[in-house]
């Protein structure tokens, strides 16, 4: 028989559920900030670090939701199915500090809340989801977590700086599901604080799933918001400070991005900081502090123990990486106590602090590659990280930063007016780039390429923010396009001998290279090496964006958006597992390009290279190859035509043309000349050549139109600037003749590129 419960969870569809949820966690939000009763009990909790507040979207039901919505209808029915409505229509949250459960892939799955009046201490929850399991997102980036037994002690252990932490929620008993998960996705240390009764089960249920497991309890039966109450923020520190993250910390590690050689190497979240040339004694703590995160990199020495320096420090952290003061405070606090904690000559072969691909990070970013629909989904992702519009330009950026890893990669060049959006372009693009993959720069001198280490640009993006930070470089960028590498000889003197030498560098590519800028006089050299494009400036595109920004302004939403980090680090690790493989095109003799232009023998290559691009990014759906070559069996994917269909439509949306950039007179005249080649060829019938093999003459343009020369002038020159119309004959005396390179697409308005094969001739 289905239950009451099951009837009703029937009636509104899981996306429903999730929408209802999101605009009521943004309006509790919105009165958290506008209502002083549930800022002052997260005070009263000990939790008064704002930027807690919104990292978790914590909010506060102060009974005014009922009264903004309709007395009946649909919403208030789904309401009341959902659980924020109870059976007589009335808030069930009312006068409830309310903190969102998100599962793991960063859906709401409950609420939780805690009643700010006196006399109710037990949580209230979701009545069709009473428990699961809180901050399981961090899983994917911590290798060490924290588990404690309820939301509001969790929130505790983040607000000291320990984000790394999970709560249970209710009743909820962690499962050999959940252990499996934790394991899959590379968590390989556990610490339970004041574990509910559980721990010796939890430690058997882990050590199970061999992942090291240890409880530790509170003084005088404590919990741990009662701790941080009682007792303060910096003495739950100090109680934490002891946990397995302290095994991290002491030891040296090696660095497979090339870095410096560093005492102590670690990472909390995705900030990673060297410590180098530790310098201790007991009035001084002296080190140079190197600190990486999102490609960035900043580097600063310092005096831990001098109060001025570290708070320079952390100034200087939050600005260039974009975090709170908070975060980066309990950053610099915990990486000091590792300092004083440091002893030298440990094996630096012992541990390493840089995480791993899980298996499950494995099979989700394989999944995601064999998905039948990537590219749309890729387009899709963008957008989820906050860029909206720019379709074909976004799958362009994506397949160039993935041109890195074949041995022939492309270039682009984002053109565009200033504030148009060509850098958030290219950032959005950068940010899927695995940040070991990734040289992001907003100036480059003349020689600086010529003197990089030999493989720093090998297999790599670079990303220049604004042309003419770069224009001295120019010469070095065309070079490492055309050639894939670059190398300089430079005179030094011997300081054995003391004789003049010469010193050769070699910098070896290949590297894909993105450029931005605002000039349209760019050098052409430089130019012809790119796909060039522009961002999309028109009013609807404007529109899109506006409405963008005005709805994530809705309410004071998280900073902490747990679905972007998914959606990067999937497609990261998707970059990673790419092979680098080689590439056939069977097709290749098969098509065409338009060949009216000299410049089609430049752009070809880069036009066959971008299928080989979307073949090589499609190749988990491929099968794998193998030739002989030299006793070596070596594996390639072969060119389909759904790889020639994308590359094709996305060549004659970002690298076509649109009749709109002629003038009207000389659109209808185009029109009319297409007209007339048809004419012509059925006249000749038997004997008629191919469209482009028709030539005319100015005499045939004024018979069969019936325009005055001066006219026809005027508009058949700005056909021929815009290689529409070319040019056969007409130097020397002779007749001018003509040939028309049109082929009769874009009256309907959309973009094409002249010259390429029809996709149903190959198919056929």
């Amino acid at each position: 028989m289905t239950s009451k419960q099951e009837i009703r969870e029937s009636c509104v569809s899981q996306e429903k559920v999730r929408q209802l949820l999101d605009k009521v966690v943004s309006v509790y939000a919105k009165n958290l900030a506008d209502t002083s009763e549930g800022r002052d009990f997260l005070n009263q909790q000990g939790i008064t670090d704002t930027g807690i507040w919104d990292r978790y979207a914590i909010g506060y039901s102060d009974g005014q939701l009922r009264q903004i919505l309709p007395r009946k209808g649909q919403i208030i029915d789904d309401l009341v199915q959902t659980g924020i409505l109870d059976a007589k229509a009335e808030e069930r949250f009312e006068n409830c500090l309310v903190i969102p459960v998100y599962d793991f892939e960063g859906n709401i799955r409950t609420l939780c809340g805690y009643c700010t009046k006196a006399g109710q201490e037990t949580p209230v929850y979701l009545p069709s989801q009473p428990s699961g399991l809180w901050n399981t997102g961090v899983i994917k980036t911590y290798p060490n977590i924290v588990l404690v037994s309820s939301v509001i002690d969790a929130l505790s252990v983040a607000s000291v700086g320990y984000f790394n932490v999970v709560a249970t929620v209710g009743e909820y008993s962690v499962s050999h599901e959940d252990a499996k998960l934790f394991k899959d996705c590379g968590v390989s240390n556990i610490m339970i604080v004041n574990g509910n009764g559980q721990e010796t089960n939890l430690v058997e249920l882990f050590n199970d799933h061999a992942i090291n497991c240890q409880v530790r309890q509170l003084p005088m039966d404590h919990s741990i918001n009662s701790y941080l109450i009682a007792e303060g923020r910096e003495q739950l520190t100090s109680f934490l400070d002891a946990d397995i993250n302290e095994s991290l910390q002491n030891k040296r590690v090696d660095d497979p991005d090339g870095d410096p050689d560093a005492d102590i190497s670690v990472c909390y979240g995705q900030r990673k900081y060297q410590v180098i040339g530790l310098a201790k004694s007991a009035r001084r703590l002296r080190a140079t502090v190197r600190v990486k995160h999102a490609g960035k990199l900043h580097v600063d020495t310092l005096d831990f123990y001098t109060a001025r320096a570290r708070k320079a420090l952390i100034q200087d952290i939050c600005r260039i990486f974009a975090q709170s003061p908070e975060t980066i405070e309990s950053d610099v606090t915990r990486l000091m106590v590792a300092c004083e904690k440091y002893q030298p000559g440990r094996d630096k072969a012992d541990i390493s602090v840089l995480e791993c691909m899980s298996e499950r990070e494995k099979r989700e970013a394989e999944e995601f590659g064999k998905r039948p629909d990537l590219m749309e989904q890729i387009i899709k992702d963008f957008e989820v990280c906050g860029l909206v519009g720019e379709e074909p330009n976004k799958l362009l950026g994506y397949l160039v930063m993935t041109s890195r890893k074949r041995d022939v990669p492309l270039a682009l060049l984002i053109m565009s007016s200033s504030g148009a959006g060509k850098t958030a372009l290219q950032d959005a693009v950068c940010t899927f780039c695995p940040e070991e993959d990734l040289r992001k720069l907003t100036s480059l001198s003349g020689k600086a390429l010529f003197y990089k280490d030999a493989q720093s640009l090998k297999h790599k993006v670079l990303a220049l923010e604004e042309g003419d930070g770069a224009e001295d470089a120019s010469y070095a960028i065309r070079n490492l396009i055309s050639a894939r590498s670059l190398a300089s000889e430079s005179t030094i003197k011997d300081l054995a001998t003391g004789k003049l030498t010469t010193m050769e560098n070699r910098v070896e590519g290949p590297t894909a290279v993105f450029l931005t800028t605002t000039n349209p006089k760019i050098d052409p050299e430089t130019k012809s090496r790119f796909f060039v494009t522009s961002i999309d400036e028109s009013r609807e595109q404007t529109r899109k964006i506006l409405n963008f920004q005005r709805k994530n302004h809705l309410s004071d939403g998280p900073t902490h958006n747990v679905q972007i980090e998914n959606v990067i680090k999937r497609h990261r690790n998707f970059q990673r597992l790419l092979k680098n493989m080689a590439v056939k095109n069977p097709y290749a003799d098969k098509l065409t390009y338009g060949d009216d232009r000299l410049q089609s023998r430049r752009d070809q290559p880069k036009y066959l290279n971008l299928i080989k691009t979307v073949a090589f990014l499609r190749q988990m759906v491929k099968e794998v190859k193998y030739e002989n070559k030299n006793g070596n069996s070596i594996p390639f994917i072969e060119v389909d035509i759904v790889d020639i269909e994308i590359t094709n439509k996305l060549a004659h949306e970002v690298l076509g043309r649109s009749l709109d950039e002629l003038s009207q007179p000389s659109r209808d005249l185009l029109i009319q000349l297409d007209d007339m080649i048809e004419h012509k060829i059925k006249d000749l019938k038997d004997e008629a050549p191919s469209r482009s093999g028709v030539t005319f003459s100015r005499r045939d343009i004024r018979e069969f139109t019936g325009w005055s020369n001066t006219r026809l002038h005027i508009h058949l020159r700005e056909l021929i600037e815009f290689e529409y119309v070319i040019v056969q004959a007409g130097r020397n005396g002779m007749r001018y003749c003509y040939r028309l390179a049109y082929e009769g697409q874009g009256k309907s308005g959309e973009k094409f590129l002249l010259g390429l094969t029809d996709i149903q001739e190959l198919k056929a």
